[in-house]
């Protein structure tokens, strides 16, 4: 019952949206509308993950096997890469499943405190941006690369993140998903790697203001 609140306050708000010429009216349902998006995207990503078929029942070895070997192939590639890159399990609550040293040394954090995590507890929103829609654009990726079988290049992203500190900061980003499967196309992992490109953003504002 939540999901289809959700569902149908996102097709009011993005009609009313649609429909809204005042400046005022349009900034309040624009906000309206971010806050039912992440609402719903962290729902269904708890819920259903991406929503891709569930490995065969009596196959444990198999699925251990193939994640074993993916997650081999991501150290390999990525393991000495400046670019950020991590594993997603596509399966419900979307948990890390690896992360590379450009990844540790972006965020701060361990592998051993990342992997096993939500996506989207450990990275959520920043709450003092009421516009903030990150989280309901990478989750729409994601799904969009588990449902085509192929990777997805993110248009520039804002997506703060928090500081040592624990404060949000201002961050924008260029991010691609991809789909990682099994010799009979079915989806082991997402592959989410990403460049920070927050210097150049905020350049360019600041010169256009």
């Amino acid at each position: 019952m939540q999901k289809f609140i959700l569902q149908q306050n996102v097709e009011r708000f993005r009609t009313r949206l649609a429909e809204a010429s005042n400046p005022t009216d349009r900034r309040r349902l624009r906000t309206m509308l971010s806050a039912v998006e992440r609402e719903l995207a962290l729902l269904e990503a708890s819920e259903a993950g991406v929503d891709s078929p569930p490995w065969p029942i009596g196959d444990s070895e198999g699925l251990a096997a193939e994640r074993a070997r993916l997650i081999a192939e991501f150290r390999g590639r990525f393991g000495a890469s400046p670019q950020v890159a991590y594993l997603i399990d596509p399966a419900p609550g979307l948990e890390f499943v690896d992360v590379n040293p450009a990844f540790e040394q972006a965020t701060g954090l361990s592998r051993d405190q990342v992997v096993g995590q939500a996506l989207f507890m450990l990275f959520p929103d920043n709450p003092s941006e009421a516009n903030a829609d990150g989280t309901s654009h990478l989750y729409a990726s994601l799904r969009r690369v588990a449902s085509t079988g192929l990777p997805d290049a993110m248009p520039t992203l804002r997506y703060d993140v928090r500081d040592a500190d624990g404060v949000f900061v201002e961050r924008h980003w260029q991010a691609v998903n991809t789909p990682l499967s099994n010799a009979g196309g079915r989806l082991i992992f997402l592959r989410h790697t990403v460049d920070e490109v927050t210097d150049q953003v905020i350049g360019k504002r600041s010169s256009v203001g």
